[in-house]
């Protein structure tokens, strides 16, 4: 549970019984490599924090996969807009390589939101995370090229090479396997 731990005093410090409270919270899922987390139209029952593994979250766009986010070691992981409306997902969300998560369901974090006014700025702050990420990367997609886009991400996540297949990187970054290769081999 120490990871579960870490993670959330990146935003908040819980006092030792606030943390027993949140620990118990808390589960150990595993998935074997190429399980389905969460399917299309299943709504989101956890919020995780990767403990081990990769996963990806994509949809499927005119018979083609279109990977839209990663999640390894120490980050979060699920579908969270289905999570947090509890509306069916529009998202899977896969297992990369054989995945062992800490996962949270909705009711007990509402609860834990209730109990404890730190959980609750822990929620809002690692949502405005969220968000400013998200922003961050559409602002990427629709106004830099390839090359520049390929740039970002090795500065930032230079390990996604040797964690995630390519195809699924160059689908992250809305190019061909093709352009990913011929980028890659420039570098």
């Amino acid at each position: 549970m120490e990871p579960v731990r870490a993670t959330i005093e990146r935003y908040v410090v819980l006092s030792d019984a606030e943390w027993e409270e949140v620990a118990a919270c808390w589960q150990e899922r595993i998935f074997q490599k190429g399980a389905v987390i969460t399917a299309t139209d299943q709504v989101e029952a956890w919020f995780s924090i990767v403990k081990e593994g990769v996963q990806r979250i994509y949809f499927e766009h005119d018979g083609v996969e279109a990977c839209i986010g990663f999640a390894y070691g120490g980050s979060w992981s699920g579908v969270y807009d289905s999570f947090i409306s509890q509306t069916p997902s529009r998202f899977v969300l896969q297992a990369v390589s054989h995945t062992v998560l800490f996962s949270i369901g909705y009711a007990d974090l509402q609860r834990l939101y209730k109990q404890f006014p730190v959980m609750e700025r822990f929620g809002r702050l690692l949502l405005e995370e969220v968000v400013v990420a998200r922003a961050t990367r559409e602002v990427e997609q629709l106004t830099m090229g390839a090359q520049e886009r390929y740039d970002r991400l090795m500065a930032r996540s230079p390990h996604l090479l040797q964690l995630v297949p390519q195809k699924d990187i160059a689908s992250y970054l809305g190019m061909s396997a093709e352009t990913f290769s011929r980028l890659r081999a420039r570098r």
